[in-house]
């Protein structure tokens, strides 16, 4: 077993270090949201990061891992309304202040550390690794950074020490019965009284909801509809030592048993705003996106645990006169799970590292720069939630599988690792939601700028025939499959706008269309059936394409290591790139009556 979850594992350090832009961020950041007399160079950042994560990975491999199997089997229960933990879970939270974990995302300026986002996922990648009901409290309990952003001062004064000290927990209510992804249909109401808001309703699925402060989205104005009207209140879990939010059942469930999953009820409790009134979906949002990201580091986490734990009972295990590691199936299952991990990383921390840089430009109040990184974020953070939530069922299972009938049993952690993963792809927002949101950005993209997309289009496949770099021709041609992915759905909206077949237009006419009508492309009139279908397939291939484009961003030529990887990982991803696209092209549209079958059937 491991004894340092960060120098044992000389990838993640050099994923930050060669293949990312931590060490042009650190100054900047300081800059911004530090002081930027704390480091005199990059390097010097570098060197105390690198210290933090090193310290952190023997907290993950020597406290959080030997404890983790014991966690999840003692879980949490509810007694009179307080949810009861495992005391070594707490005894890990209580380690995680004495190391300054709920401090690392905040500014210097109110006590905290300042640590830029990629470091903090690869932190969270260790955590999950080690323990995941430990890691997603953590996750639960590092909120400050957005008070920082959202909160008045004086709710930065009051809540930020606290946060730090770990004397106050957080968590964030979205979800109602009823209304889960579909966030219009919120009925919990907040009625402003004096300096505070009344808040009545209940919160259902909500983790951790028995923190001290609950983050909750109700509807604030009585006479709007849908996202409209929507307000985040702080509501203490306490007011005037009398309980405010009452914790009225946790789920039962198949995995992270030490993590509650609560209901909450709130009876004339008291709240107090967050932010605008009225943009509590823009407000809500910000921290939806974060979470996100950690989902995607957490996912890594596990993954890498479940490759562990399969590399070391296939070493000893031996079959047919050899380790069972040794055959060719089971070799390739966990070569493959290696090299996802890797592409894993690379997309995570490459979104970490936008939303830094979004924030650096946020300070500045450069807007131009700030929108073009808030774009990057918005674009990279659902496919990196969904690439790693979904990949972490795949690798847990095929690694399991390595374990025989032994997969199944206790005497392995092969099955709670399984179990562990098949949440992440329904926290903080379903695959099917970032799908969906994937679909829609890309093609607001491709209305904005057509005659850009058209040049791709053109020019990806063109261009990886001519290139010498290998890297550089894998990379374009992902670029076009995506294109490709991108034209089909595009060709399933005209052919229903023209209502004839778009093949039979000149390409030039194409152009001419999307070029004077692209932002009126689509309308409520739009038939948008067939690319909703698509949407899951084409976000596969968003993602294959993104996770390819952003190992291969900081690579440099002659770097025979990194270039073993990202060709590997070429090719896997671009042949089932391809795949997609074949069924997205030729599948028969055979949902669509069943569709209409299930509307009789309501």
């Amino acid at each position: 077993m491991a004894a340092n979850y960060f120098s044992d594992y000389p990838e993640r350090k050099e994923q930050l270090l060669k293949y990312s832009d931590l060490k042009n961020i650190i100054l900047p950041l300081e800059e911004a949201y530090g002081d930027k007399d704390t480091f005199k160079t990059a390097d010097e950042g570098l060197d105390v990061f690198f210290g933090a994560l090193d310290e952190l990975g023997r907290f993950a491999a020597t406290e959080l891992r030997p404890a983790a199997e014991e966690i999840d089997r003692i879980g949490c229960e509810l007694k009179d309304g307080e949810v009861i933990f495992p005391e070594k879970l707490l005894s890990h939270l209580a380690r995680c202040r004495e190391l300054g974990v709920f401090a690392s995302p905040i500014a210097r300026k109110y006590g905290g550390l300042n640590l830029p986002r990629a470091t903090q996922a690869i932190a969270m990648e260790m955590f999950a690794q080690a323990c995941p009901n430990s890691a997603l409290a953590i996750c639960a309990y590092t909120m400050g950074d957005w008070i920082q952003l959202w909160g008045t001062e004086q709710q930065r004064s009051e809540y930020l020490p606290k946060i730090i000290s770990h004397t106050a927990t957080t968590s964030m209510a979205l979800t109602e019965p009823g209304a889960g992804s579909d966030l219009g249909k919120l009925r919990s109401t907040g009625r402003k009284e004096g300096d505070h808001y009344v808040v009545n309703g209940t919160k259902r699925f909500i983790s951790y909801g028995q923190s001290d402060l609950v983050f909750a989205l109700v509807r604030t104005d009585p006479a709007s509809q849908g996202l409209e009207g929507l307000s985040v209140l702080v509501v203490p879990r306490e007011v005037n030592g009398k309980r405010n939010v009452q914790v009225t059942k946790i789920e039962d469930k198949l995995c992270l048993h030490a993590s509650p999953t609560c209901e909450l009820q709130f009876e004339n409790s008291t709240g107090y705003l967050l932010g605008p009134e009225g943009q509590g979906f823009k407000v809500m949002a910000e921290l939806m996106n974060t979470a996100r990201l950690a989902m995607g580091a957490l996912s890594i986490g596990i993954c890498v645990s479940a490759i562990d734990e399969a590399k070391k009972y296939g070493s000893s295990r031996v079959t047919m006169g050899k380790p069972i590691i040794q055959h060719p199936m089971i070799a390739d299952l966990i070569f493959e799970a290696e090299v996802e991990v890797r592409a894993m990383r690379a997309l995570v921390i490459e979104t970490a590292c936008a939303f830094d840089w979004m924030n650096i430009y946020r300070a500045r109040n450069d807007k131009m720069n700030f929108d073009r990184w808030k774009l990057r974020y918005r674009r990279l953070t659902p496919l990196a939630k969904y690439y790693c939530s979904e990949k972490a069922i795949t690798i847990a299972r095929n690694m399991l599988q390595i374990y025989g009938g032994y997969g199944v049993c206790t005497d392995y952690p092969a099955e709670r690792l399984l179990r562990e993963t098949v949440i992440y792809p329904i926290y903080e927002g379903t695959s099917q939601i970032q799908s969906l949101m994937v679909l829609k950005d890309t093609l607001k993209d491709v209305a904005k700028n057509s005659s850009g997309f058209l040049g791709s289009l053109a020019g990806a496949w063109a261009e990886s025939m001519v290139t010498r770099s290998s890297v550089k021709q894998k990379v374009l041609q992902g670029r076009n499959e995506l294109n490709q992915a991108i034209r089909a759905i595009l060709m399933s909206i005209l052919r229903d706008k023209f209502r004839s077949d778009i093949d039979a237009l000149k390409q030039q006419k194409i152009q001419d269309f999307l070029k004077d009508f692209s932002l009126a492309l689509f309308t409520k009139k739009t038939d948008l059936t067939m690319p909703f279908l698509w949407a899951e397939r084409f976000t596969k291939i968003t993602a294959d394409y993104y996770a390819l484009k952003c190992m291969s961003d900081h690579f440099e030529e002659g770097d025979t290591e990194r270039e073993r990887w990202i060709l590997a990982f070429a090719e896997i991803a671009i042949p089932r790139m391809r795949l997609e696209n074949h069924y997205m092209l030729n599948r028969l549209p055979l949902t669509l009556p069943y569709i209409e079958e299930l509307k009789k059937l309501s």
